[in-house]
Parts: C-alpha cells; sequence; structure tokens
C-alpha cells in the first residue's frame, strides 16, 4: 500500500489534464436550468463563488439539479465526498453523467483532491461523505476565486459547520415539510415533490427570500410550479443514465 497513494495522486493528474475546460473563463456565469435562473441573483453560477445547499429532505436533489445545466450547456463537473450518491437518479435530473468525474478521497488527501478539481473543473461538487477541516474550505474558497470555479456543497447541519463565509446558501426549509404528489387512497404512484427553498447570502441578495419548486417535477426536473398543485400531475417519464461517471479511489477513503 506504500506505492498506492501516490499511484492515485498520478491517476488524478492525469485526469485533471485530460479535461479542457469547454465554458471560457471569461464568461462569469455558468447556465443554469430555469427553475435556478431566479433562485441565483445572477441568473446562473456566478464564477469563483461557494454555494451551500442544506436544510431538510431534498437538499440533495436541490443541489444535483443545480448543476445539471452547467453539465447540458458543456461544462465539467468534478464530484469529490459522494460515495453515497445515486447517479441514475441524478441522470434522471437532467446531470449529463458524460461530463461528471467522481473522486473518493478522504482525510489528509481530501484537500489535495479538492484543490487539484478546481483548478481544472468549471464546477467542484463537494458532498456530505466527508467533513473537511474549516481551514481546508477557506483555502478551497480563496482558490476557486483564483481560478474561477465554482464549489456546490451540499449536506446536513454537521457539514454545513464546517463550510463558513459561502457566497449564498440555499435551504430547503424544514418549517415547510416536503409534500409528495400522485398517490391516492391505496392507489397511485409519486409524481412529484413540492419544497420551499429559501435563499440568502452576500452576492446580490439583500434579504432572504424563499421560492416553491417541484424537487423533482411531474417531468422528473426540479422546476417552478405553474399555478396551484395537482393532486396527480402525471408519471414523470423514464430517463436512462446517459454515459457513465469515472470513479477514482483513493486507499484512506472507504470502499
Amino acid at each position: 500500500m506504500t506505492g498506492a497513494r501516490p499511484q492515485r495522486l498520478d491517476d488524478l493528474r492525469e485526469l485533471v489534464a485530460s479535461v479542457e475546460p469547454v465554458v471560457p473563463a471569461h464568461e462569469r456565469v455558468l447556465p443554469v436550468d430555469p427553475a435556478f435562473e431566479q433562485l441565483l441573483p445572477a441568473g446562473g453560477l456566478r464564477r469563483g463563488t461557494v454555494l451551500w445547499v442544506g436544510g431538510a429532505s431534498g437538499a440533495t436533489t436541490l443541489a444535483l439539479g443545480l448543476v445539471a445545466g452547467p453539465t447540458r450547456h458543456g461544462s465539467w463537473v468534478g464530484a469529490l465526498s459522494v460515495d453515497s450518491l445515486g447517479w441514475p437518479a441524478a441522470a434522471e435530473l437532467g446531470v449529463d453523467l458524460r461530463r461528471v468525474a467522481v473522486v473518493r478521497a478522504g482525510g489528509a488527501d481530501w484537500p489535495v483532491a479538492a484543490a487539484a478539481l478546481v483548478d481544472a473543473f468549471d464546477v467542484v461538487l463537494c458532498g456530505p461523505d466527508h467533513r473537511p477541516a474549516r481551514r481546508d474550505v477557506l483555502r478551497l474558497a480563496a482558490r476557486a476565486r483564483e481560478r474561477g470555479a465554482v464549489v456546490v456543497a451540499f449536506g446536513g447541519v454537521r457539514q454545513e459547520r464546517a463550510w463558513p463565509g459561502v457566497h449564498l446558501r440555499l435551504h430547503v426549509e424544514s418549517a415547510h415539510p416536503a409534500r409528495w404528489y400522485g398517490t391516492g387512497r391505496g392507489w397511485g404512484h409519486l409524481t412529484g415533490r413540492r419544497l420551499r427553498v429559501t435563499v440568502s447570502g452576500r452576492h446580490g441578495v439583500d434579504r432572504p427570500r424563499s421560492v416553491d419548486l417541484w424537487s423533482p417535477g411531474p417531468d422528473g426536473v426540479v422546476s417552478v410550479p405553474d399555478g396551484g398543485p395537482a393532486e396527480n400531475p402525471g408519471a414523470a417519464p423514464d430517463t436512462a443514465p446517459s454515459g457513465t461517471a469515472r470513479v477514482l479511489r483513493f486507499p484512506s477513503a472507504p470502499a
């Protein structure tokens, strides 16, 4: 195992070298799906910023929906600490898995891997399977600002405390529990979930504001409700995953 870690780091460097940014760095805002345009002050993901997505049940879906748009517009996403993530569900939400690279790293390897991803990828998605040290988060934020990358972190309360000073926070409100639609009394199937999301932060958000979203909606993606919710808005279409996310394993990460 003594040579395993250097080999994995070499694999990561090879991956980073093989990824060429498709979206020019001078384009300061990465496009997102329409549902997120009203949530984000810039109408997209502003380069050089860090976003936190958390709160009640539904934060994972919200984070995946947030990065779906950039992948379909040519951006690459590097995903870290997402061992528990369901990639078929991500594909159904519109994430183009052909533009996602998954890196498994924890402990002392986490800041090394995170820095390498920020150097090469338009978006870095940081999941809940590792709680980084605050100093590593601050260094990562400074590096993202320098490189023009976007960091999207998501998870529970424990992970949120490790992410100080983020630019925007998208919080699924627990005071308004998620409501599922599509089922009756002993019949039907789930077709949509309604969430209330509060946006707060330092970039263009004068005061917190709340928005209701389908997450996911009847069409399987995150969207803005159109009028009053229907009790059975229709079945979501079957969507097969497109491509396969590439996975690199670090020896310190759980199998």
